[in-house]
């Protein structure tokens, strides 16, 4: 394990020089899922740097379930990537959560690390334990009985003042934690559970992503993108999609400056060629193009995540055709005009063929599309529209090689669709084997469902209080979707109410419609 490591730690590349603090302040950096996905995590990345910057912080990176090995010793402890420490010999444990389902590992990484995982039970000489994210910022509640605190919106305007708090406390004095938790509750952003405090919870946000800008810190081989230097062109979205959760928790929405952009991108050149430009509404940003042409200009090979339909041009696709990006990513999320209506996203099959066209007229040779299945007021249909959808675009664009992504609509918080109804895992299940079946025998696409089990079970989480945190306590993700419904009814709960209709009072208003700091509604 220890030589493993040690290449792991030789293949990153450090973009702003290696970190270097005193460990005055010593903080793991837990990311809930494996390696290759936290380092492609911008959130992971971005925090890094900041806490790194930090001459009296050391910062260690813990993933779970990790590198191979799960990153653990002999012993069978979770332990950090930089210097093998126990992850309960750390100060404070601060986790980035992107996604509800990376849950069920938080409470085993702790366990993992010799750190109990409820908050109740821990002695004030184990970390303070932290956590923040997207997914906490839409519903905190879930986690909230295993958390010290947790940070509700951006990062960046209050993290500082936050490390200020943590560095005057002793916090292996029980008197002096008790003293701290009561302070971090005055800050904006941070939610003490066990603390009386006023709701909602205010988000922060990062008015100016000029001035911090959101890169990557370190360049790894294994990561899911491997070796690209990923650029947050943005944050929000304008679109009215009625289940986008991005668009309620960056609201308002943001661009950075293309001479921002640019800049970044001239630093990340210095150490690879592959430069990703990612963001909600990336293809929002009023200079995309000019984006994507200067980067190849300079040398760079320019990639994007899913793109609007209606916004591809000749110039971004043949950007990125020339810097060898083969596949354009669509969403047009259902193939059914009153389901889209129900979506709010009115992207039409002629909109998502003229944008394919104009892929493959650059040289592109696949497009991938996301579709869901589970929308109210769906019917079995639903899949064989999906099929005649991808037939049409077959024909229409030929050449194109074609790749079908669908899973369940999660309904999220804070959203027009947070307290809708949707079908049980069993329904949604039937429609996406009809999808695969009938797309087999009509088309040449590729297929990626996504389990609609998990799909319930993400619901759950996303709708769920804190009843849900003896559940996540029982159940590892490792066990699968059927071990959280087991735990559920071993507490007296079922799958199905998180599934109905949501009425009265909903767990997430801690943290709900919440006031935006530092800038305008």
């Amino acid at each position: 394990m220890r030589a493993y490591r040690r290449e792991v730690l030789a293949s990153e590349v450090h973009v702003h020089g290696s970190p270097a603090g005193s460990g005055r302040l010593r903080i793991a950096l837990v990311f809930p899922s494996e390696y290759a996905v936290g380092m492609a995590n911008l959130a992971l990345q971005g925090l890094y740097r900041l806490l790194s910057e930090r001459p009296e912080v050391l910062c260690e990176r813990v993933f779970y379930p990790g590198i191979p090995e799960r990153g653990r010793q002999r012993d069978g402890t979770l332990r950090s990537l930089e210097h093998a420490t126990a992850l309960g010999a750390f100060d404070v444990i601060a986790i980035t959560s992107s996604y509800e389902l990376d849950w069920l590992n938080v409470a085993a990484a702790l366990r993992d690390g010799g750190v109990p995982p409820l908050a109740a039970e821990r002695p004030a000489q184990a970390p303070l334990v932290i956590a923040g994210g997207p997914a906490i910022t839409s519903n905190p509640e879930p986690l909230a009985p295993l958390m010290d605190a947790l940070y509700i919106g951006e990062a960046e305007p209050r993290l500082d003042e936050l490390v200020e708090a943590l560095l005057a406390a002793d916090l292996h004095s029980e008197h002096s934690r008790a003293q701290l938790l009561a302070r971090l509750a005055q800050l904006r952003g941070l939610y003490v559970p066990t603390v009386d405090q006023p709701r909602p919870i205010e988000r922060v946000v990062l008015a100016d992503l000029d001035e911090i800008p959101t890169t990557t810190t370190i360049l790894s081989p294994r990561s899911e993108f491997p070796d690209t230097f990923l650029i947050q062109v943005g944050r929000g979205c304008p679109r009215g999609c009625r289940f986008c959760l991005a668009r309620r928790i960056y609201h308002p929405v943001r661009m950075r400056s293309s001479e921002s952009i640019l800049s970044s991108a001239e630093l990340g050149l210095r150490f690879t060629r592959r430069i990703g430009l990612v963001g909600a509404g990336i293809a929002d940003h009023p200079r995309l193009d000019e984006i994507a042409t200067k980067i190849v200009a300079m040398g760079g090979k320019v990639s994007t995540s899913s793109l609007r339909a209606e916004r591809v041009t000749p110039a971004l696709v043949g950007a990125l055709a020339s810097s060898g990006q083969r596949t354009i990513t669509l969403a047009p999320e259902t193939a059914d005009e009153k389901l889209a209506a129900t979506l709010g996203k009115r992207v039409g099959y002629d909109c998502i063929r003229d944008a394919a066209r104009l892929a493959r007229e650059a040289g592109m040779t696949d497009v991938k599309l996301y579709f869901m299945l589970g929308i109210p007021g769906e019917t079995d249909d639903a899949a064989s529209r999906i099929v005649d959808f991808v037939e049409a675009l077959e024909a229409d664009v030929p050449g194109m090689r074609t790749t079908v992504a669908a899973g369940a609509l999660v309904p999220k918080p804070h959203t027009e669709l947070a307290r809708v109804a949707v079908p049980e895992p069993a329904v949604v299940s039937r429609r996406l084997k009809r999808l695969r079946r009938e797309l087999k025998h009509r088309t040449g696409a590729q297929v990626r469902l996504a389990s609609a089990r998990w799909g319930g079970v993400q619901t759950a989480l996303s709708r769920g209080g804190r009843e849900l945190a003896p559940v996540i306590l029982d159940a590892g993700r490792d066990a699968g979707p059927g071990e959280f419904e087991r735990a559920l009814h071993r507490r007296g709960l079922s799958l199905e109410e998180y599934l109905g209709e949501q009425t009265g009072a909903v767990p997430w208003d801690v943290a709900g419609e919440y006031r935006s700091e530092g800038v305008p509604r």
